[in-house]
């Protein structure tokens, strides 16, 4: 400031002394270099509008947007922006880069004759840069000796500083004294490890998480709106001098890189560490698995990410949140089968389905039910929807996917949700126990089950809540383009059922202290892929975990206890609301353990269930048994259930305890698995 604009703190953004002498250089060459009359905010809108044409006219634009700059943002807010963004010679932007190119520290740890020798580098970087040296080749003579030049210029800073009162003349004077230890010195390098800058200079050339993602948004947009490849949509952001705004929670997100710092924070890592040849070279690593987490509110705005388990190093990597497709395993469920089923009221609460395989796939009955142990099987009971739901049964999406036809199932899964599936997708095994031919993002996942946690309104994740450019001009905005995914009491049910999941089912490892929780677990075969998400009052989030290599993951890691260690204490501690609205519309009370509809006074009373009002059968007692094995219905009270349907070939509702008394083996210590084969649609 005290060499290049003295008047900073003072001036609205035009120095006109200055300015006249900038106009007056234009024509009578006074300074060595064009930015001789500028303030330090008309040197920022220069730098960050890419505007540098050498006319009068320019030089009032400039005027007007830093006068502009002024008025938006404060003092030290212009000045921290410019030392982050203005070069500091060579190849070199911004102040933490120079102070640890130059210096091999932080910006923080730097000396107040340090400080002025990277302050002395902007007036001219090119002749000013310590590290710029030039030998006449003919004659060996050197024509360019930074160090010199930097050294006198700094001289000039100090003297600028002290006449300013900054520093005492005793400090004036010791600065002049102090040595200046570059990086590319002998006695430096001596003293610290060769690599020590690079490790430095790699630390900071690293974009946080939720920078990487806003990056890639934008990039997105900008390839889409203008035409172009995403090369060039990546140097226009980094040219066009872009103000990009961030739905990010920074507290949030602090504690998510936190967790995600080490994978000890998530799980024991010497009991889930494999050794694997990863790199093909004979060798075996030392591989542990990986995991993506996001989390988002209702209104589909990114509130905290982590990419992957570790240190990040880089930037645009690999992402196991924004480009790493996986397999979801059951937790494709609810947003498939179960969530169509439920929104044109083909099941209810207490729907009767059996466990038994509905379809033959190379004369093989196809799906069964896939254990830990490794067994696939399927116990024939009868079985309320509550239930097939609570311990993740793959018979019972397949038989819905039957009768919806995967072409309706499809059409909601992407058209309503979102889900990001491809066309070989809109296949049985897909869309019934969630084996993609591709695989989704753990954001398309979680992002799908924000509508059962918002009455039924689906909101597109984004990170990116606008870009302005420089002068403010709105160049995108986003609001997640709302649209009704399933109706408000659609969403409470299915709400109430994936709480049941947590209370009772497969996830229970997750359950909260004080919060209600409702979510879904997901194994693929072979345990190669995990998932979980979990919905709060808050907002809705979730994490996949899988090895870099897919491989089994061992038995010991529980998705739901995972995303529990990652984020239950923060919302234990954060949440706001403790409990979900309830929609008015929707009818709870007790279910008829014998036929699955509301309990009447005459009835064995269970589980608490939640109907739609639109599909709420009630129970008269003279209870029925389930149709034979094999036949398509049977002669009872209400056959397919008093206005609701429940969807078994037309017969009648089952009688069956209000738990089954043989349950197939369960998935993943309490979770539905995916079958060994997949039939084609």
């Amino acid at each position: 400031m005290y060499t290049e604009d003295e008047r900073f703190y003072t001036h609205e953004g035009v120095d006109y002394k200055r300015t006249f002498s900038a106009f007056l250089n234009m024509f009578i060459h006074i300074y060595d270099t064009d930015q001789g009359g500028s303030t330090i905010t008309q040197q920022l809108v220069k730098n960050l509008t890419g505007d540098d044409e050498k006319s009068p006219s320019r030089k009032i634009r400039e005027i007007f947007k830093a006068m502009e700059l002024e008025k938006r943002y404060s003092k030290d807010e212009i000045l921290e922006q410019y030392l982050n963004f203005i070069g500091f010679g060579g190849p070199i932007n911004g102040i933490q880069l120079a102070s640890i190119r130059y210096f091999g520290k932080d910006v923080s740890e730097l000396t107040t004759a340090e400080a002025a020798c990277l302050a002395a580098i902007p007036k001219n970087p090119n002749k000013y840069y310590p590290f710029a040296h030039k030998t006449d080749p003919d004659t060996g003579e050197v024509i360019l000796d930074g160090k010199a030049n930097n050294r006198e210029r700094q001289q000039y800073v100090l003297w600028q500083v002290y006449k300013n009162g900054a520093i005492t003349y005793d400090e004036y004077q010791q600065c002049l004294n102090e040595k200046l230890l570059f990086t590319d010195t002998e006695e430096y390098l001596a003293l610290h490890p060769e690599d020590a800058v690079k490790d430095l200079e790699k630390e900071n050339d690293t974009y946080p998480w939720p920078v990487e993602v806003a990056i890639r948004e934008v990039r997105d947009y900008l390839c889409e709106l203008y035409n172009i490849d995403a090369s060039e949509a990546i140097k226009r952001i980094n040219k066009g001098g872009y103000k990009i705004y961030l739905t990010v929670d920074l507290e949030m997100q602090d504690y998510i890189d936190e967790k995600f710092s080490d994978i000890n924070n998530l799980m024991d890592g010497k009991k889930v560490m494999r050794k694997i040849d990863l790199n093909d070279d004979g060798e075996l690593d030392e591989d542990y698995p990986q995991a993506g987490f996001i989390a988002m509110n209702y209104e589909g705005e990114i509130l905290a990410l982590g990419g992957a388990i570790g240190k990040k190093e880089g930037k645009l990597v690999y992402s196991y949140v924004y480009n790493e497709p996986r397999q979801i395993g059951s937790t494709m469920k609810p947003i498939s089968t179960y969530g169509l089923a439920l929104l044109n009221d083909t099941i209810h609460w207490g729907s009767v389905y059996q466990d038994k395989a509905p379809i033959m796939n190379e004369g093989k009955p196809w799906p069964t039910n896939y254990s830990t142990d490794g067994h696939f099987s399927v116990s024939g009971n009868a079985i309320n929807i509550y239930y097939a739901i609570q311990k993740s049964y793959n018979t019972v999406p397949a038989k819905l996917c039957l009768d919806l036809t995967p072409n309706a199932v499809f059409k909601f899964a992407t058209e309503n949700l979102g889900l990001e599936l491809v066309p070989q997708d809109e296949a049985y095994s897909p869309l019934s126990v969630g084996a993609l031919h591709e695989g989704i993002s753990v954001r398309n996942l979680v992002n799908a089950y924000l509508p059962y946690g918002n009455d039924g309104t689906y909101y597109k994740a984004h990170i990116v809540s606008r870009v302005e450019q420089g002068d403010h001009t709105l160049v995108y905005e986003n609001n997640g383009d709302p649209h009704e995914a399933v109706d408000s009491q659609t969403a409470w049910v299915m709400n109430r059922l994936l709480k049941n999941v947590v209370d009772n089912g497969t996830g229970t490892k997750a359950k909260l202290k004080n919060i209600e929780l409702a979510g879904k677990t997901g194994t693929t075969n072979d345990w190669r892929e995990l998932t979980f998400v979990g919905l709060t009052p808050d907002f809705v989030s979730g994490v996949l975990i899988g090895y870099r290599k897919p491989g089994k993951l061992p038995s010991s890691i529980n998705s739901g206890q995972v995303w529990k260690k990652i984020i239950g204490e923060y919302i234990e501690t954060h949440n706001t609301q403790s409990k979900f609205t309830p929609d008015p519309n929707v009818i709870s009370g007790a279910m008829c353990t014998a036929s699955g509809k509301m309990a009447s006074s005459s009835c064995p009373k269970g589980i608490v269930g939640y109907w739609k009002a639109s599909n709420c059968p009630v129970c008269t007692g003279g209870h029925v048994v389930a149709p034979p094995e094999g036949e398509e219905g049977a002669e009872g009270e209400n056959p397919g259930g008093e206005g609701g349907n429940n969807n078994e070939g037309g017969g009648g509702e089952a009688q069956q305890p209000q738990q089954p008394v043989s349950p197939p083996p369960a998935e993943n210590n309490g979770g539905g698995g995916e079958a060994p084969a997949a039939p084609a649609a």
